[in-house]
């Protein structure tokens, strides 16, 4: 394997002219697009680096003896990897650079010169299908536009196309021209060009992946690809920016409402909110409120903001005696200096946006932070990745804890398993 120290001290022109060079440097060449090295395996990557040190120094003006012995690559090699790969145009409107060195990476689309001779079993088909598409431009555009074909979020349409129904309209479609009645490809082979059309289908979601994002996946994952903006969005500093939302508890809980006879008569409480304002830095908790209210009000969010600022102390527990682990605190309990501290940036949902529009003023004066939404930032609705600390806070909370409780009505309905959380809850608060 040859190193750099195999090479000439040439800093500017080239050690030799390549057919389309001008004016090149040995620093332009290391400027070549590059790929992902590290993703190669052992094997493929001691052949692209063994073919790109040959290059480098056929470049350098080394010798075909020392290319030879270094390399195991004669010059005429090393000059065909450069000029049939090296200097190709990628599809990205790049050359290849030393992307074109990557063994068994196809330069040029397969063009077939010999007449087909094709066997029942599709030996000798290579290339067939591009000379049909090829025939027809117009059939080539309507398969093509087929296959990306997706469907808006309200509107009714075929959602899921497995390949086996854009295989059978492929031949329907052939049908139309004749190939059939002529005995024509794919109708005169075994399989009917199944592997062949599908292979064909791939590629045409791997060139177009923002149609096959909503082909595959739907509006859901499509949200996931798109990106905002971006304004100011990464984060550096502590209490830059803090994310704040609200989760309802899934489970039934009593609570006990004194009578006037001095008795105790228990309450179902169905709705129980947390709502929690999380630093994405350090990932704390600053603060949290718990709402039994049907929704979440300004109240709550005041609430919660005041949690956050005021000095935090551990509740007097009565129903456990390990409530707390050793250590357990909000900033505000572990040390003053973090009694008060403000923020800069609030990041909400657009369910709770509503609802902050009546404290955005709040915010500003008070905490001197400026809420961001969909509506004024580059956040977008219901769309979890734009907010994942505290999306995953919640759900880490659901999955570890309250779901995990007899009381628990889970995520949705099947998860209740027949239990009844509504008299668990009871039979709680009469134990107790």
């Amino acid at each position: 394997m040859a190193t750099d120290s195999l090479f000439p001290n040439i800093q500017n022109n080239l050690g030799r002219k390549i057919k389309g060079f001008s004016n090149i440097t040995l620093e332009d060449v290391e400027n070549w697009p590059t790929p992902d090295e590290g993703a190669f395996s052992e094997k493929i990557r001691s052949k692209y680096l063994n073919r790109k040190n040959a290059v480098k120094m056929y470049l350098s003006g080394c010798s075909d003896d020392t290319i030879r012995s270094n390399c195991g690559m004669c010059l005429v090699q090393v000059y065909r990897l450069i000029t049939e790969r090296c200097l190709q145009i990628h599809p990205d409107g790049l050359i290849y650079g030393w992307r074109g060195l990557i063994p068994s990476l196809r330069i040029k689309a397969y063009d077939r010169t010999k007449p087909f001779n094709i066997d029942a079993y599709g030996y000798g088909s290579a290339g067939v299908l591009q000379s049909v598409l090829n025939q027809h431009p117009e059939f080539r555009t309507s398969f093509e536009k087929y296959i990306l074909r997706s469907f808006q979020k309200h509107e009714l349409g075929e959602g899921k196309r497995p390949r086996q129904k854009q295989w059978k309209w492929f031949l329907d479609q052939l049908r139309k021209l004749g190939y059939e009645q002529k005995n024509q490809w794919p109708f005169n082979t075994e399989s009917m060009g199944y592997m062949t059309i599908c292979k064909y289908i791939n590629h045409v979601l791997d060139s177009n992946p923002k149609q096959a994002v909503r082909v595959l996946g739907g509006p859901d994952i499509e949200k996931k690809f798109i990106a905002g903006d971006g304004v100011d969005r990464p984060v550096n500093n502590i209490f830059q920016r803090v994310e704040m939302d609200a989760h309802k508890i899934d489970g039934r809980f009593c609570v006990m409402m004194p009578t006037l006879d001095g008795d105790y008569h228990p309450k179902i409480i169905h709705r129980v909110w947390v709502i929690v304002i999380i630093e994405i830095v350090s990932r704390a908790v600053l603060g949290y409120f718990l709402s039994m209210a049907k929704e979440v009000s300004k109240d709550d969010v005041l609430r919660t903001i005041k949690n956050a600022l005021t000095p935090w102390q551990r509740r007097n527990i009565t129903f456990s005696d390990e409530a707390y682990i050793d250590g357990a605190a909000m900033p505000s309990g572990l040390s003053n200096h973090f009694v008060g501290i403000c923020w800069d940036e609030t990041s909400v949902d657009g369910a709770l946006a509503e609802t902050c529009k009546h404290v955005e003023s709040v915010l500003d004066d008070v905490v001197g932070s400026k809420l961001i939404s969909p509506e004024s930032g580059y956040s977008s609705r219901r769309s979890k990745d734009d907010r994942p600390f505290i999306e995953s806070y919640f759900r880490s909370l659901a999955s570890r804890g309250f779901q995990k409780l007899s009381n628990t009505t889970g995520s949705k309905p099947s998860e209740k398993k027949g239990r009844d959380p509504d008299k668990v809850a009871l039979l709680g608060s009469v134990d107790n």
